[in-house]
């Protein structure tokens, strides 16, 4: 009787541990832009991590919106991040920065497409996107960096006429429109492993 009643709580404990594990919280500060994009591309890098780790479902994800005062840096450190976390009451937080974010796009004739029986040119136009993320997973109970991790992602597309943006200030994870483009696809890929990378240590 003893061994059944033991055996019931163990299973009733591993039945809570995803109750559990969801009920952590992390938080995204905007990442640090290397790449020249400009300061907003940090933003929108950081929604798209949020919006992973909501369809990750196991922790509950927030934005941490960081705007330094005059005499603060502009760059969150290792100690600053742990006291935005304490702040906004959440388990972990992520920083980090983008290291490369690169689009190219290139035009070349293509003949023989036929139009109402009419032969007209056109042109297919091919654009490349690659991006380079480094996220860091913080640790704010223990106040220390878990671990560093860094993933890229990329993305061709070819169209004939393709009218598509090459810039990345039109990456927009809030805007379903800014989420087809090459860039968009790219940044996806990169935040989808680096999601998946964080999860295996929560």
């Amino acid at each position: 009787m003893e061994d059944l009643m033991k055996k019931g709580i163990v299973i009733a404990l591993i039945l809570m541990l995803p109750g559990i594990a969801f009920g952590q919280k992390i938080g995204v500060l905007p990442f640090e832009d290397a790449s020249g994009v400009g300061p907003q591309f940090g933003e929108q890098v950081a929604k798209f991590i949020r919006s992973e780790f909501l369809k990750n479902k196991k922790v509950t994800p927030k934005f941490i919106q960081y705007k330094p005062k005059d005499d603060e840096p502009a760059t969150v450190d290792l100690d600053k991040a742990i006291e935005l976390g304490k702040k906004t009451a959440v388990d972990y937080v992520v920083i980090g920065t983008i290291l490369e974010a690169d689009a190219s796009s290139s035009s070349s004739g293509v003949g023989g497409i036929s139009v109402l029986g009419q032969s007209v040119g056109s042109s297919l136009r091919t654009v490349s996107a690659s991006v380079t993320l480094q996220g860091d997973l913080i640790s704010v109970r223990e106040g220390k960096l878990i671990e560093s991790f860094r993933t890229s992602g990329s993305y061709t597309d070819h169209s004939v006429g393709a009218d598509v943006s090459t810039e990345w200030g039109s990456v927009n994870s809030d805007r379903e429109s800014g989420n087809n483009t090459p860039n968009a696809k790219a940044l996806r890929e990169a935040v989808e492993k680096l999601v998946e990378e964080m999860s295996e240590k929560l």
